[in-house]
Parts: C-alpha cells; structure tokens; sequence
C-alpha cells in the first residue's frame, strides 16, 4: 500500500523564538506493508510537538550541542 506522507523540516537554523516561516510541510510517498500473521502493525500521528530540548538542535549554535554528545544539530531540509 502507498500513502502520501507529510512532514515538517526547518527550512534554515534559527537563533530566536522558532516561528512559522521556519518551517516548512513536504510530503513524499511511502510504500506501507505489514507481513501477513504478524503483530506489527502501522501507527498514524496526527499531532506532533516540539520539545524545548528540540529547539536547541535547530539553532545555529546552543551550547547544549558540545555539551552532550547525541544533542547534535539537526539539518535543514532533513
């Protein structure tokens, strides 16, 4: 099964307050399966936050980024 996927990337790093021009929605096809008499199963999200600790991987610096290893930047457009 194919479903059109939307998602929301950061079009650019930011230094203040995100707000919406920072973002932008793409959507993408997705092939969808599940193995027959398996218990996987396929979740949909309809609703997604950020968290404050979220913000700091979209800024250009925060000092968050060299003081803990896994809190890297996240990449524009990914």
């Amino acid at each position: 099964m194919e479903v059109s996927n939307k998602y929301i990337v950061i079009k650019h790093y930011f230094e203040d307050a995100p707000k919406e021009s920072d973002f932008e929605i793409k959507t993408e096809t997705l092939g969808l399966s599940v193995e027959e008499g398996s218990d996987d199963m396929i979740v949909k999200n309809l609703y997604i936050s950020i968290d404050p600790f979220q913000i700091n991987r979209m800024k250009s610096f925060s000092a968050s980024q060299d003081a803990i290893s896994y809190s890297t930047r996240i990449t524009p457009g990914k």
